[in-house]
């Protein structure tokens, strides 16, 4: 009988969490369980929670030999605490590892038979030692079990008994499944870095510090430390031979996940880092995480020559997680002196059969993680920190069905080398009506309840790194996202906001766009400030990244930059801007702005663009433009930086060449109005070549703006669209019109936005119905896709009803978006023209879906 249960509808509600008062950013109370208040154990002296259980029982996952598949079984026994630090688990979710097939296919480390394996753990804390600890009953927690002849201790059952010191608290921002494929890889690679090769993390910059382990050791008693890695510890590295900031560092098989951790380990220490791998599988992953330089794995001979020719022969610090083969492969690679300085390999699963001079082996002395309190302790809340930062990145995770019981072929899954470069995760426990990730399998009427509690629904269908990513429109204006005088359910006060941010995220949606306004106009009575807007957005969310608009001129770029910095850090690295070059007129020169003309706008916005990237990226900051100039600033502190992203990402729209030009030069994202088929194609195809031009190809992405009408049917669709047109607020769009069309049409050659808009196109501010998202939900999701196969790379999206709509295209168009994208849609842009193309060429209102 289980101490905690599955709950039934997916609520976050950890009665012992809510009682023990533990903070927030450090316990996932999103893994849709409850714990019985009445169950509750105490501490180590206190009630046992077990003896009112007649026969306490537990499923254990057990081995009976060598080359025999795990069974599983029900003990009498529950694992029982025998120390002041040991704590009790119930396991949610289990990480299978290499070794979980191999040890029993090739008979070693396990002490007898039968055995119970498994080393990568996420679970509950339900009862705890008598020692003070961070760790509490009730936390959220994850870590590897490397006291592997504790059979108390292994993961292939219900519950596991660990050591406080030996577990992470799991942050909200990850799920319970992404916990349990942590710990094995991290641990590995802080302790062959830090040990082993004598990396020191003391002098990080922009991130939580860590360790330096062997300075650590100065303090241990060598006979706490277990007599087989001693020597490994205590001598093995000298101190004058330790790396050094810019060394280079190697890693063959860095896609694995250890290679994945030691990688971003060796960046935060500031090493330069060769990535040995697979490259065109995993080449973009390894360079998005700080590779320097990225060599194929697959020529073995010709890698050893590239690595020698990039290090001139230099490298002293190496790291194989592969075999022995590749560790020989390695070795050749090495730098080998006649002197008293040596190279340093460490061999995580094996060693060269013949050793060369100059060279220094290593084996990771994993023991010391459990036998070590204070190793452990250290590790495990830099790894809090490192994470509740989003500063390291984990494992992308796949999913194994069945269990305990489903064990067995997820690991046939494994010995196949079908899985590459993920960690497979196998939940436990899970009831027949929900998975791990809060979907329901077979009572869609409680899908929803279940989701929208729960955001590893969201980064389930959000694993796919091709995938196109969402956005929405903050309604922070009053009037809606449409000048109509139809009934709109969408409201514009921070209340309602945040719980449409909150819907969004949880059912998808990745960005948010809050608007800029400073006066009425138009429809749009009251405006919040977009800035501010977006800070409390990002306060009441936990992954929605938000896009605050700017408009140079009003803004300057020193005021926003430090405004958006803080912000970030604020945050966790979730804030980005949207620069507005402006098309009103009238709301510069009420506030005593010049009204610059169409080039001069966009000449300015180019410049402060500049200006935001370089006050953020670099240490003292000089520029000499026509509109701003800056002399030795520093801004401290910047904005968060980590793999894959520097700085806040830097959105910027516009038709025009001069948007275009912008874009090319110096924007991470460009945004499009909704248009044809063809002018979408003409648009990106430009933008590519002129980012060529300033050395940039590439790195400029694109998104596009599109406005949702998702109806049971196409007809009943249509008919919401004539409504929102028919019902117009006539005096409002021709005054908008005006407006933009005479900032459109002052572009040399009439390309700029709107240019070319009908009445019936601005009644959605920026062409939103031109991008033919009307329809039922399958016919949007077929045109989605024909978008991303452009090389759109997010999708901004608004609605009639955001008190309902939200939801309901999380449910029924997002979800089958990544579903076809699973099957492979929407990266063959011929196809998807010839699936639904011919919607966008045409211009008549009666097929405007």
């Amino acid at each position: 009988m289980p101490l905690i249960e599955q709950g039934k509808n997916g609520d976050a509600a950890l009665a012992s969490q809510q009682s023990n008062g533990k903070a927030k950013p450090y316990t996932n109370g999103e893994v849709g369980l409850t714990v019985a208040n009445d169950q509750v154990p105490g501490g180590y002296e206190g009630q046992d929670a077990f003896q009112h259980l007649p026969n306490p029982q537990q499923e254990v996952l057990l081995l009976h030999g060598p080359r025999q598949k795990y069974s599983l079984q029900t003990t009498g026994q529950i694992p029982e605490l025998r120390a002041e630090r040991e704590i009790l688990i119930q396991v949610v979710a289990i990480g299978l590892n290499p070794v979980d097939w191999k040890a029993p296919d090739y008979n070693f480390g396990l002490p007898s038979f039968p055995w119970v394996n498994g080393r990568d753990f996420a679970g509950i804390v339900i009862k705890t030692g008598k020692a003070a600890s961070r760790v509490r009953t009730g936390d959220v927690v994850f870590g590897p079990s490397t006291d592997y002849r504790d059979v108390r201790k292994a993961a292939y059952q219900e519950y596991l008994v660990t050591t406080d010191f030996n577990v992470a608290r799991l942050p909200t921002s990850l799920s319970v499944n992404t916990g349990a494929a942590i710990g094995v890889a991290f641990v590995s690679a802080l302790l062959s870095l830090g040990i082993s090769l004598g990396f020191s993390f003391t002098n990080i910059r922009d991130a939580p510090r860590g360790p330096d382990l062997l300075d650590l050791f100065k303090g241990v008693n060598r006979e706490d430390v277990p007599e087989d890695v001693r020597n490994e510890v205590f001598e093995g590295i000298k101190q004058e031979e330790r790396p050094q900031a810019g060394d280079w560092f190697a890693i063959w098989g860095a896609s694995s996940n250890t290679g994945l951790a030691a990688l971003q380990l060796a960046k935060l220490a500031g090493l330069r880092v060769i990535a040995i791998a697979d490259a065109v599988r995993h080449g973009s992953r390894l360079y998005d995480l700080g590779a320097d330089f990225l060599v194929d794995r697959h020529d073995p001979s010709r890698a050893i020559e590239i690595i020698r020719g990039v290090t001139k022969r230099e490298l002293r610090f190496a790291l194989d997680t592969v075999g022995k083969e590749t560790a020989t492969h390695l070795q050749e690679s090495l730098w080998r002196s006649k002197g008293d300085k040596q190279a340093h390999l460490v061999g995580l699963t094996g060693l060269p059969k013949t050793r060369l001079p100059g060279i220094k082996y290593h084996s990771v002395p994993i023991k010391v993680f459990h036998s070590v309190p204070v190793v452990g302790e250290q590790a495990m809340k830099w790894l809090e920190e490192l994470l509740v930062e989003k500063v390291l990145q984990p494992p992308d995770v796949t999913i194994a069905d069945g269990g305990l019981e489903g064990i067995n072929k997820a690991l046939d899954t494994l010995r196949s080398g079908k899985i590459s470069g993920k960690r497979l995760v196998v939940p436990i426990g899970v009831s027949t009506q929900e998975d791990r990730n809060g979907t329901v399998a077979t009572n869609e009427s409680t899908k929803s309840k279940a989701v929208v509690n729960s955001l590893e629904y969201a980064d389930k269908l959000n694993e796919d790194p091709s995938r196109i990513k969402f956005a929405y429109w903050v309604p922070n204006v009053s009037g809606g996202l449409v000048i109509s005088k139809i009934e709109q359910r969408t409201k514009w006060d921070l209340d309602s906001n945040a719980g449409y941010a909150q819907t969004a995220e949880r059912w998808g949606f990745e960005y948010a766009l809050t608007q800029i306004r400073f006066m009425a106009g138009y429809g749009a009575e009251n405006q919040h400030e977009s800035v501010s807007f977006s800070q409390a957005l990002l306060h009441h969310t936990e992954r929605l990244r938000v896009m605050a608009a700017l408009l140079p001129g009003p803004w300057n770029p020193a005021i926003a930059a430090k405004q958006i910095a803080s912000i970030d850090n604020y945050s966790k690295g979730r804030m980005a801007v949207n620069v507005v070059s402006g098309w009103f007129k009238l709301e510069f020169t009420s506030i005593g702005q010049w009204w610059l003309d169409h080039a001069e706008r966009y000449r300015r916005s180019r410049e402060f663009i500049a200006c935001l990237k370089g006050i953020w990226t670099e240490d003292s900051f000089n520029f000499k433009g026509d509109f701003y100039q800056f002399h030795d600033y520093p801004l401290k502190p910047k904005p968060l930086s980590f793999p894959g992203r520097s700085y806040p990402e830097i959105f910027q729209g516009g038709n025009s060449i001069d948007a275009r030009e912008n874009a090319a030069a110096g924007s991470d994202y460009y945004f499009m109005n909704g248009n044809t088929l063809e002018g979408f194609q003409t648009q990106i195809a430009d933008v590519k070549e002129r980012a060529k031009q300033h050395n940039r190809e590439g790195q400029v992405k694109f998104a596009v703006n599109g406005f949702v009408i998702a109806r049971e049917t196409e007809e009943e669709a249509i008919r919401v669209l004539q409504e929102i047109q028919g019902k117009a607020n006539k005096e409002a769009v021709e005054a908008f019109g005006d407006a933009v069309k005479s900032a459109g049409a002052s572009t040399s050659n009439k390309t700029g936005m709107w240019a070319n808009s009908k009445f019936e196109d601005l009644v959605q501010y920026n062409d939103g119905f031109k991008t033919k998202l009307i329809g039922t939900p399958e016919q949007i999701a077929d045109r989605i896709l024909l978008i991303k196969s452009l090389g759109v790379d997010i999708l901004l999206v608004a609605f009639l009803h955001y008190d309902d709509e939200i939801q309901q295209f999380g449910e029924q168009v997002l979800s089958r978006v990544r579903q076809l994208e699973a099957e492979g849609r929407g990266k063959d842009e011929a196809y998807e023209i010839s699936l639904t193309g011919d919607v966008y060429k045409t211009r008549s209102k009666e097929a405007i879906t």
